[in-house]
């Protein structure tokens, strides 16, 4: 089981991991958009100033994911018909590919299939009120961060993990015992140093942790504050076994999960198979 590390025990933790500290461009777009006198206008001059950003934000608004039903050719466009919530978590999305990895090939699955689970979490999550459907997003696009930092830190850390995990192993605890850390110990403290909402950075932290919905002793905060973080990790399992169907790929942890995702959320197997069958139809444009 993990605990959230205290700033005093981070350097230890990260045995000189480096963390990629948070663009300063998407902290003023951040700071922006939280203004009370911020507008699209406003918005979308500040995002055009990173060429960096343009592109890929104009790329993602126009995927077949977001649905849009005209093509969109300016940020400013982007904005208006994406709306701003919608408009910051792709700009969270594409400063996160480039922080991570700067957009390398080796990367570029791992990236896809994250946008994928945040976008099928932002589209679930709105299923059970009042779970934040921008916090499912954030937590989903980020829940596995640290994987990325751990691969570029370590050479040989995916045939590493990959092998001992096809003996049955779980992930985090493979990680633990070859590298001293963890991918949900690394994904929490980059969110955290990226000052995203406590929540996500709690369910990126306990994620894995198979005892989560049934232990009360992993959290000091209150009860409303718990549940908001197993709200998350509840949407990111169900997010992640939706688009690894998706994809044809088997998902080696929701039958962990099933039995204490489905009954914490009231739903039966059932319903979660409807659930899942209108997204998938959703992302097969049926």
């Amino acid at each position: 089981m993990h605990t959230e590390l205290s700033k005093d025990i981070t350097e230890q933790a990260l045995m000189g991991i480096t963390l990629p500290p948070c663009p300063a461009s998407l902290t003023s777009i951040m700071r922006e958009a939280k203004s009370p006198s911020s507008s699209h206008t406003n918005l979308a001059q500040l995002i055009s100033r990173d060429a960096g950003i343009v592109g890929p934000l104009l790329k993602l608004a126009n995927s077949p994911f977001i649905g849009l039903r005209s093509k969109v050719t300016s940020v400013f466009q982007a904005v208006n018909v994406l709306g701003l919530q919608n408009t910051l978590n792709l700009v969270q999305n594409i400063a996160l590919r480039q922080s991570i990895g700067g957009g390398s090939p080796s990367f570029e699955k791992f990236w896809e299939r994250s946008s994928l689970t945040a976008t099928i979490a932002e589209k679930i999550a709105v299923k059970f009120h009042p779970v934040s459907k921008d916090d499912a997003y954030i937590a989903a696009l980020f829940h596995d961060c640290g994987i990325p930092v751990l691969m570029m830190k370590f050479p040989k850390y995916r045939e590493t993990v990959m092998a001992q995990c096809k003996l049955g192993k779980a992930i985090c605890d493979v990680e633990n015992d070859v590298f001293s850390t963890s991918h949900a110990v690394v994904g929490n403290m980059l969110t955290r140093s990226w000052m995203l909402p406590d929540p996500v950075c709690k369910a990126i932290l306990y994620h894995h942790d198979p005892d989560i919905f049934t232990s009360t002793g992993i959290f000091t905060s209150t009860v409303n504050a718990r549940s908001n973080i197993c709200d998350l990790i509840g949407i990111v399992h169900m997010a992640e076994c939706i688009a690894d169907e998706h994809l044809f790929v088997i998902d080696k942890e929701w039958h962990q999960f099933e039995h204490h995702v489905l009954r914490y959320f009231e739903i039966s197997a059932q319903e979660f198979s409807e659930l899942k069958g209108d997204v998938l139809a959703y992302l097969n444009g049926e």
